[in-house]
């Protein structure tokens, strides 16, 4: 039975790729097109790997696995991944590191986690960077400031289906 429902989750995934190929540059919008569904398509190594990066920040354990298809839906997982002023695997607004300083506060779920004097570096392509930066940011304001992470009610839900499949294609 599972393995039916990932036959048939590859096959959606896929069909929606190809209808959503428009000729249009797919290097920026990629994250919009395929949102959070990207994690169907990539290695656990891959994943993994993305995953470290978020662990290395500081996410709470429990959220780890929602910050990682948050990098999907908002980069694809590629580092380099532009937008306007939004970089990197968050795609954190460039603007922010030298406007805000980047100190954090609580997270809005945990009272007792705190971030403050962590501070976002601006480098924000460099993987490590731009997640320790997301940390931040996510302490000061939780995942709404992300269209994945809840601006955007279609992404929340995409970003919350690839939450579970990781939590069980990987553990939580």
């Amino acid at each position: 039975m599972k393995s039916m429902k990932l036959f048939f989750s590859l096959a959606l995934a896929s069909c929606a790729a190809i209808a959503c190929s428009t000729g249009t540059d797919l290097k920026n919008s990629e994250s919009t097109v395929n949102g959070a569904n990207d994690d169907l398509l990539m290695t656990d190594g891959k994943l993994l790997q993305l995953r470290t990066y978020v662990d290395n920040a500081g996410f709470p354990l429990w959220d780890r696995n929602r910050a990682t298809c948050i990098i999907l839906c908002e980069s694809g997982g590629r580092a380099n991944a532009r937008l306007g002023v939004h970089v990197g695997l968050f795609q954190i607004n460039e603007t922010y590191p030298g406007g805000e300083g980047g100190r954090g506060v609580k997270h809005p779920t945990q009272p007792a986690w705190n971030a403050s004097g962590r501070t976002c570096g601006y480098n924000l392509e460099d993987p490590q960077v731009n997640a320790n930066c997301a940390f931040v940011r996510l302490s000061r304001a939780g995942w709404k400031d992300w269209d994945c992470g809840g601006a955007v009610p279609a992404l929340k839900t995409r970003v919350e289906a690839c939450r579970a499949r990781l939590d069980d294609r990987l553990g939580k």
